[in-house]
């Protein structure tokens, strides 16, 4: 590729790469926090939820959370769905010692939660599920500014086992109090993920949201929804949902008496921030070899005008990127553009 031109990116403008730089590829990525699900117990990055979705209410879930449903099997995290009568469970609340009398929920399964909560940055999971009608595995972030009474959510990835080769993924807004929601829309994404493992990311930011299937870029949205988008911390959960609404004639299949999400890792990273009066000039190929992979304020290329032949070079800055005389990038080489606005990932205690 050889052409005379300056690109100069601008804060805001909205970028969908077809592959894209990502962690562990992309240098200007720091681990977080990766779980590999070594065992023989669950790490302290997670608790396993108790419970049933829309408790008390008329779309109350057909399937009850239970601890017994989440453990660790060689070296992978297993979430279990089992038909079988939901038991008793006492969790103190208001001074009553068993919120849940038991069986009163045909199902039960599996669900854990970040004990952080977390704020722009990449986070992937490597997972696969058991097909089957009705089955619903998700991986997703979730909040509520009280402030606001807003309601936030980003489902990562969502899968409904009505349609074992599409996966969906959304970004939801609404007030705490009401089921009414506000969205940018549904992506649907064609993916033969029925019974094997793939990779299921987001890259979060204050100015978009990047979806990613087995690290390639497949959707991406703005992240200004209803004009405030999404900027909370946030809990991270991954469960083993059942159908229990209607979803285009989809219900749950009634032979299905035990299935299965396996999740071999979950990866959280953030990005390495130096905007400091940080406008940098590369004068040649050696300096952008040896970019120290860090967002700068703003980036040019005076000198430099190619890339070392099978090198991948991730270039981000806050304002603008700016590249000169020529530039050429090899067939075996890869250059990504990112503008990331200055803001640090968050990452906060469970409340």
């Amino acid at each position: 590729m050889k052409r005379t031109f300056i690109i100069i990116a601008l804060a805001g403008w909205l970028i969908f790469p077809a592959f894209g730089q990502h962690p562990p590829h992309d240098k200007n990525w720091q681990v977080v926090s990766q779980d590999n699900f070594n065992g023989p117990q669950l790490s302290s990055l997670w608790y396993r939820s108790e419970g049933t979705k829309n408790a008390g209410k008329d779309n109350e879930a057909p399937y009850f959370m239970i601890k017994n449903n989440v453990y660790i099997e060689d070296n992978t995290l297993v979430l279990r769905m089992k038909k079988e009568p939901s038991p008793i469970v006492c969790i103190p609340k208001n001074g009553n010692p068993c919120k849940y009398p038991g069986g009163i929920h045909p199902y039960t399964s599996g669900s854990i939660t970040s004990n952080n909560k977390y704020k722009y940055g990449y986070y992937e999971m490597y997972a696969k599920w058991d097909a089957g009608m009705g089955l619903f595995p998700a991986f997703w972030f979730w909040g509520c500014v009280d402030s606001l009474n807003l309601y936030n959510e980003i489902d990562i990835m969502e899968s409904t086992g009505c349609e074992p080769n599409i996966i969906t993924t959304n970004d939801w807004i609404r007030p705490c109090d009401t089921v009414i929601d506000n969205t940018t829309g549904t992506f649907h994404h064609y993916c033969n993920h029925a019974n094997t493992f793939h990779w299921f990311g987001v890259e979060w930011d204050k100015d978009k949201i990047t979806w990613y299937i087995d690290r390639k870029a497949v959707a991406q949205a703005r992240n200004n929804l209803l004009g405030i988008g999404i900027h909370n911390p946030m809990n991270l959960t991954i469960n083993f949902q059942l159908i229990h609404w209607v979803w285009g004639g989809c219900a749950l299949d009634p032979t299905i008496d035990s299935a299965f999400y396996y999740i071999d890792q979950v990866n959280a990273y953030q990005l390495i921030y130096d905007c400091n009066n940080k406008n940098i000039s590369i004068s040649d190929s050696t300096a952008l070899a040896n970019h120290d992979n860090k967002v700068k304020t703003s980036i040019t290329l005076s000198g430099a005008n190619t890339i070392t032949p099978g090198k991948n070079v991730s270039l981000r800055a806050s304002n603008y990127i700016e590249l000169k005389n020529d530039f050429y990038v090899p067939p075996d080489a890869e250059l990504y553009l990112d503008i990331n606005p200055c803001e640090n990932s968050v990452r906060v205690r469970r409340e």
